[in-house]
């Protein structure tokens, strides 16, 4: 075996040891009880340079709860470079424009029992928005590759910039009467104020670790992957916030074109994604 060989054989032992390692840290906390279902699809274009520099374009659209809504639209363009056969670096700058759904928000958690004649059940409603992020990203990737399966891990820094939003709050107040004999009577609902809120600019910087499988079928155009990615905040340090798998696969049209068919699950809610199901079309040209 040579130096290569054995460089490349550490490297991947190394980083399926890492990413399983740190697969039990991730954050229960971050999870929640929603589970939302929508569709991605994507277009993505890249043009080679020459043998180590390629230039990456890419559009994408996702919805939530099925396709009743977007949840966001994109832009992006990048470059990679390959060092060696396994071993590559990417940079890239993604435009999204990002769609928040009404939110109703609980004042307390627990009814507010006032002088004894009322219970309150008080909560306020966000307005749906649109606001802008934008992202920026560097990357290392470093492939393996098993008989007819590839491994690669991709190590992705991430800083994304929420810009601030307004929208619209709306107030709302339970009050629930009683009569003489203190017994319930039909409570009522009112509308207190919707006034102008301020959505707050964000700053997220995230460390992406993804494991990807690739079957290389022989005499096959379909290729099956499967992947794990491990989200870590950076600027909040909580372990890892989130996990994302996927599983799909690719068919190869010709030597230029392909498309890709794949289901995702996420298991923790984030400013980026909510917990949930999708299910990803893509399209993929060569120029």
């Amino acid at each position: 075996m040579n130096i290569s060989s054995r460089i490349k054989k550490n490297l991947a032992f190394y980083l399926l040891a890492a990413v399983f390692a740190f697969a039990p840290l991730c954050n229960a906390d971050a999870q929640s009880d929603d589970n939302e279902f929508g569709i991605w699809t994507t277009l993505e274009a890249s043009k080679k340079i020459n043998k180590k520099l390629k230039l990456d374009f890419e559009a994408e659209l996702r919805t939530i709860e099925g396709v009743g809504d977007i949840e966001r639209v994109s832009l992006g363009a990048g470059a990679s470079y390959k060092f060696t056969k396994w071993l590559k670096a990417s940079a890239g700058y993604i435009f999204i424009y990002s769609h928040s759904l009404e939110e109703k928000k609980p004042k307390t958690d627990d009814p507010l029992i006032i002088d004894g004649i009322g219970t309150f059940y008080d909560y306020n409603v966000d307005h749906a928005y649109w606001t802008e992020r934008h992202r920026f990203h560097l990357s290392l990737t470093g492939e393996y590759k098993i008989g007819r399966v590839e491994l690669s891990l991709r190590e992705r820094l991430q800083y994304t910039r929420t810009n601030s939003a307004v929208t619209d709050e709306s107030k709302y107040r339970w009050h629930q009467q009683f009569d003489a004999d203190f017994n319930e009577i039909e409570p009522t609902l009112e509308l207190k104020e919707t006034a102008p809120e301020l959505k707050e600019t964000k700053y997220n910087t995230t460390l992406r670790s993804r494991l990807t499988a690739k079957w290389d079928i022989a005499k096959c155009k379909v290729t099956p992957f499967a992947s794990v990615e491990l989200y870590t905040r950076l600027d909040d340090w909580k372990g890892c916030d989130k996990m994302r798998y996927r599983i799909g696969a690719s068919y190869k049209i010709n030597k230029d074109n392909s498309v890709s068919l794949f289901y995702m699950y996420q298991d923790a809610n984030d400013d980026d994604e909510p917990k949930g199901h999708a299910i990803g079309l893509g399209y993929s040209i060569d120029l």
